[in-house]
């Protein structure tokens, strides 16, 4: 038994791979990866508020607050710091309230309600 614990032991050592190294290149990529997905949520919204088109608007605020609180949800699990709790209630809140101006904006263009 112990024989085979050396034997994996030494080939991990002989591995040129660094777990640090690709655990960052993993998380930056993760995080690199929601930044731009804000980020071009954002654009859209502020081109959409110009224009005029508050349906789009205040469906790219949604999903851009459902990311940020998918977000902070994460980290509150893993760190369990009251901060990331905070914020995570927050934009889910706020989440929540611009899908009910998008419901209640479309239907009020669509004329659901009379």
């Amino acid at each position: 038994m112990d024989n085979r614990k050396e034997e994996i032991l030494a080939k991990s050592r002989q591995a040129q791979e660094d777990e640090g190294i690709e655990y960052a290149i993993a998380e930056g990529a993760k995080k690199a990866n929601n930044y731009a997905i804000e980020v071009v949520c954002m654009v859209l919204f502020v081109f959409s508020v110009i224009t005029g088109q508050w349906p789009v608007a205040t469906a790219l605020a949604t999903v851009a607050f459902a990311a940020s609180a998918g977000e902070f949800i994460a980290k509150y699990r893993v760190l369990s710091q009251k901060r990331y709790l905070m914020a995570a209630i927050c934009f889910t809140l706020f989440g929540i309230a611009t899908a009910i101006a998008h419901v209640i904006y479309v239907g009020i263009a669509q004329d659901w309600w009379c």
